[in-house]
């Protein structure tokens, strides 16, 4: 699998955006200016979304539209301001870490799986559930964990904790959302994880670090 990837790297890799990272946050501040207000809202959910039905009637723009809702949990201008600086901190680090073309293949790649998802659910149940890639969004904290595992990050602010029990208390509460959610939310889940574990287990070589010892 590793090789693979890195013959996939070495013919396309030239075609991978530098600076992902970065182009991200931005599109997520736009996303985030456009939510908060009712009419933004109603025009990301009427033409941005990733609906599978609409999708497969001719809205192909959705697929890469999908990605305008961004990673900002609570209200509020300067809140949504400092997430957005909290998630490039981390994504830039980890994007660093990776490389240009592994980080796109990371990102892309779990929002496409996600959408081929929610394609697959709709055909099989006719239900036309949108698809949010918001865990993709907070997966990139398993990633910078199992990079930097020992890292110490201030939880709000002023709670000094490792990286690695931040991550672990993540895969708890996602593991209790994907037993308990609706497809869509197990749809999610999987899309933001399973190139997590298929990139630390195949490209990355398992990590340099030990996320639970």
């Amino acid at each position: 699998m590793r090789d693979l990837f890195y013959k996939l790297k070495y013919r396309f890799g030239r075609y991978a955006i530098p600076n992902l990272s970065l182009y991200v946050t931005m599109i997520f501040s736009l996303g985030y200016l456009m939510i908060i207000s009712p009419a933004g809202a109603y025009v990301y959910s009427s033409w941005l979304a990733f609906y599978p039905r609409e999708v497969l009637h001719g809205q192909i723009w959705r697929i890469a539209t999908a990605i305008f809702y961004p990673p900002v949990a609570g209200s509020g201008l300067v809140w949504g301001v400092i997430s957005l600086l909290i998630y490039y901190n981390f994504s830039s680090l980890v994007e660093r870490m990776m490389g240009t073309f592994e980080f796109n293949v990371y990102f892309f790649g779990s929002i496409l799986i996600g959408e081929i998802g929610s394609i697959v659910s709709y055909l099989m149940t006719g239900i036309n559930f949108p698809y949010i890639p918001i865990y993709t969004h907070f997966a990139i904290i398993m990633a910078f964990a199992i990079m930097y595992p020992d890292a110490s990050v201030l939880l709000m602010f002023f709670l000094p904790l490792k990286a690695k029990w931040i991550a672990v208390a993540e895969a708890v509460i996602y593991l209790y959302n994907f037993l308990t959610g609706g497809i869509i939310t197990k749809i999610s889940i999987a899309a933001a994880f399973i190139p997590v574990i298929m990139f630390f287990l195949f490209v990355y070589g398992g990590g340099n670090g030990n996320i639970i010892s």
